[in-house]
């Protein structure tokens, strides 16, 4: 298995390298800006040094000890409060790499090294989206390095159909190096970022414990019909784990005790895909992931928050087989105090299912950009 994850590590590498390429609410974030936010992008200098690259294990043991320990959370991606964020008991905090998701408002190292010392000590792990591509984020219509380019008329062969439910969202061809080169590491000449720094070296550089994939399951839109996709990609999950298992070899080249969490996508192990993964994958998937989180698997509906009791019988026991391979799980369902039809004992009984599956539960707003503290879950 680990001979298999190397040669696909180097494979990865090389395609790069030929391509060039009720409830109290804490700080409602609308006012939430953190600290002050740097305006200096990243630079090919500043990312895959080894020397303090995070690689020290926090103050109370190694990273992924830390992470099994944890027993709650807090999701705040939009606009995050750094202040709010410090100052409270959670375990684990899952932000953006920046203010505002552009690159102009990206947390220093400072600003993180800071977060990750406050009370306790927390993990801090960065989101990124890796099945989708964002028209606010720093790469959004580059060329060489450059702004100008115009995607509406000259995509990249990458860039995909715009997701209906997120407005500046997009679907894209994960597979392709070149979006590889985008996200995951850039050896220079890229298409989009010419010598630019990746999106996972910009997090990298910044001294972040570890990465939360979004997206994931981008495979299920593009991968054979009968699992609900567009056939474009009849292996499209075996790429999805691929994609997996080199970013998780790559960041170890930097940070050692680097985080991977991928966020939805329980079925891509599954044997009931139409194309499921051979053995080899399977397994070099599990090596690879440390942790999954999960959206929406209790009470779930139409409604952006606050749905009726509905468990996904056929995703918990996926989500369990992650839980059964040694994988750190945690769920998150939406509730929120300020719209119609919250319910506090509802909450209540959210937790009480996710920790009986053996999983750490966490809430708020589906925009997450409000800090809420349940009462009855207030971390510790």
């Amino acid at each position: 298995m680990i001979g298999m994850r190397r040669l696909l590590f180097f494979n990865f590498i090389s395609l790069l390298t030929a391509c060039g390429g009720g409830s109290s609410t804490v700080d409602s974030g609308a006012d939430a800006s953190g600290a002050d936010a740097s305006t200096d992008s990243a630079t090919r200098a500043d990312v895959g040094a080894p020397a303090d690259s995070g690689a020290d294990a926090g103050p109370t043991g190694s990273r992924l000890a830390r992470l099994a320990a944890v027993n709650d959370f807090a999701y705040f991606i939009q606009d995050p409060d750094l202040a709010a964020l410090g100052a409270s008991a959670f375990d684990m905090l899952v932000i953006d790499y920046s203010a505002d998701g552009s690159d102009d408002t990206a947390f220093t190292r400072a600003q993180i090294d800071a977060l990750k010392a406050s009370g306790d000590g927390k993990l801090v792990i960065a989101y990124m989206s890796l099945g989708e591509a964002e028209d606010y984020r720093f790469y959004w219509e580059l060329a060489a390095g450059a702004p100008g380019a115009d995607w509406r008329r000259s995509a990249p062969a990458w860039l995909g159909p715009t997701n209906p439910d997120w407005a500046g969202n997009y679907k894209v061809r994960y597979w392709d190096p070149e979006w590889q080169g985008v996200v995951v590491h850039n050896p220079g000449g890229n298409a989009v970022l010419g010598d630019a720094p990746s999106y996972l070296d910009r997090i990298l550089a910044a001294g972040f414990d570890g990465v939360f994939l979004d997206i994931v399951d981008g495979y299920e839109y593009w991968g054979p019909s009968g699992d609900g996709g567009n056939g474009e990609r009849p292996d499209a999950a075996t790429d999805m784990a691929n994609l997996l298992s080199s970013l998780s070899d790559y960041a170890h080249t930097v940070d050692p005790e680097f985080i991977v969490c991928q966020q939805n996508g329980s079925s891509l192990p599954s044997a009931e895909l139409s194309r499921p993964l051979d053995a080899a994958h399977r397994a070099a998937l599990f090596e690879a992931v440390d942790w999954i989180s999960v959206e929406d698997v209790f009470y779930r509906g139409g409604r952006d928050a606050n749905n009726p009791l509905n468990p996904d019988t056929f995703r918990i026991p996926l989500i369990n087989a992650y839980r059964d391979a040694g994988e750190k799980v945690t769920v998150i369902d939406y509730f929120d105090p300020t719209v119609r039809r919250y319910d506090a004992a509802k909450v209540d009984d959210y937790f009480a299912r996710a920790q009986a599956e053996g999983w750490v539960p966490t809430s708020g707003p589906r925009n997450l950009d409000r800090l809420i503290i349940y009462p009855g879950h207030e971390p510790d």
